[in-house]
């Protein structure tokens, strides 16, 4: 099947514009967005502050390392990728292999750097082995997690819901970033946090669905390929019917932290959009309303600056 779809144009036939491209900078600029959003909404409301070293280190690091993780999935998914998205497999076609491991070890060397730095600021290991530990999962993510049940998803939804936590390291001048996690603020950060994991986790579930029979071909131990497309349209109908009560019971929460009405309900909609959609049997738009649900909670913390 994969010489079926040799034929099939690449998006771009440019080296520079492909390395662009298997970066993700749409989705690395999120990463950036959203740490912004959350340093302003429930950290430090100063716009000021977001010129300090302790907050354009870190973002720069989680940018990087998001652009890279981008970058060696494609790198290790060249024949899924010609089986599920012929027209933007760009590795080993328009862009060398060798070309995009170089670019991911350029990335993860600059980050690793400047990770080396914020920890001696911070007289602190803990931003380098957080880091590193960031880096690794997003390198074994296609050639070994992906490839055992629910490993993958998992990790993914991890590495979402670290973002907002690893937002307080540099944040706090006279005590630990730690201590922030049990004031009220903390523990609404820490809810955000959790909302985003079980999202991200519903939409890596989605979209292994969609990507079912280029996972199934490369070997791939997701749940769509172990349980069939019906079995897991089911799980994913039921546990879309789970979150529910959790997306209200955040809404209703924030609404009281931030003294706030029903609008801040409006971030639900998203959600019930891809329910929607979900039990239609939409599935190819299913994923991009679980984006956009993500995306409607920094639209919330957006509201909340």
């Amino acid at each position: 099947m994969a010489d079926a779809n040799s034929h099939i144009a690449p998006i771009t036939l440019s080296p520079f514009w492909a390395a662009v491209r298997i970066m993700r900078p749409w989705n690395v600029l999120m990463v950036g967005i959203s740490m912004v959003l959350v340093r302003l909404a429930w950290i430090q409301p100063e716009l000021s502050k977001l010129l300090d070293l302790g907050f354009v280190i870190p973002a720069i690091i989680m940018m990087l390392l998001a652009a890279s993780g981008n970058v060696i999935n494609d790198y290790f998914d060249i024949a899924e990728d010609a089986l599920n998205k012929p027209h933007r497999a760009l590795v080993g076609r328009v862009i060398t292999r060798r070309t995009t491991l170089l670019l991911h070890h350029f990335m993860v060397g600059t980050g690793l750097s400047m990770a080396v730095a914020f920890s001696v600021d911070l007289k602190s290991p803990i931003p380098f082995l957080w880091t590193v530990l960031i880096a690794g999962l997003l390198w074994l993510y296609s050639p070994l997690f992906k490839r055992r049940f629910l490993r993958g998803n998992i990790v993914v939804a991890l590495i979402v819901g670290q973002l907002p936590i690893w937002c307080t390291l540099g944040a706090f001048a006279h005590h630990p970033w730690h201590g922030f996690l049990t004031e009220t603020s903390g523990q609404g950060l820490l809810a955000y946090a959790v909302l985003s994991m079980v999202i991200t986790f519903l939409r890596e579930v989605t979209k292994d669905l969609q990507d079912v029979t280029g996972d199934a071909a490369s070997g791939y131990d997701t749940i769509p390929v172990r349980w069939g497309r019906d079995r897991t349209h089911k799980l994913l109908k039921t546990m879309h019917a789970c979150t529910w009560p959790l997306m209200i019971a955040a809404g209703v929460l924030a609404s009281i932290q931030f003294n706030l009405g029903t609008e801040s309900l409006i971030f639900l909609l998203p959600f019930l959009g891809a329910h929607i959609q979900l039990l239609r049997g939409q599935i190819d738009s299913v994923s991009a309303w679980q984006k956009l649900t993500l995306g409607g909670g920094l639209g919330f913390l957006g509201f909340l600056i």
